[in-house]
């Protein structure tokens, strides 16, 4: 996996390759932020997500995979003046309020225990969402994925698709 810096290298390089003059939010000056690692639910990270910044709030992303390549690259709606549009970063929520979510929102059992979120992709690259695994007895339970649009859970260890009766 290629590191952060290099991650933000390329996206900087794939900005300044496009030809973003039609869209009055790109074509703005946008900067580049921290880059997200994005995993697999099963823990090992897959690829990078990296913020396009602009008036401070996340104006679109670069996907830049393991081997620094280009995945994908988009923007958040709004023009360049609807900043309100747009998320405040890349992820939509913080980890911290994917936890709170998972708390709140969760319909947690009176001994099951949330972990600690990671940002992961469920499924194919861009299904990003925060993962919490809760545990009962120190078990694996379920899987709560939260992103800013909801909530949705799995028994914990099922991938997307490998049960449809349950998605």
């Amino acid at each position: 996996m290629i590191s952060a810096e290099d991650a933000r290298t390329m996206a900087r390089r794939t900005v300044a390759a496009l030809c973003l003059e039609h869209d009055d939010l790109l074509a703005t000056k946008v900067t580049v932020g921290a880059p997200v690692s994005v995993h697999d639910v099963a823990g090992p990270p897959s690829y990078w997500l990296v913020p396009l910044l602009a008036h401070e709030r996340a104006a679109g992303f670069v996907r830049v995979d393991r081997d620094g390549q280009t995945m994908a690259v988009g923007r958040f709606g709004g023009s360049a003046d609807e900043t309100a549009a747009r998320p405040g970063i890349v992820t939509g929520l913080s980890a911290d309020e994917a936890a709170e979510r998972a708390r709140t929102d969760g319909r947690l059992a009176a001994d099951e225990v949330p972990g600690t979120p990671r940002f992961v992709h469920d499924g194919p690259p861009g299904r990003e969402v925060w993962l919490v695994e809760t545990s009962r007895a120190g078990r694996p339970n379920r899987w709560l994925f939260i992103s800013a649009a909801g909530l949705y859970e799995r028994p914990a260890g099922v991938r997307s698709g490998e049960d449809s009766s349950l998605e």
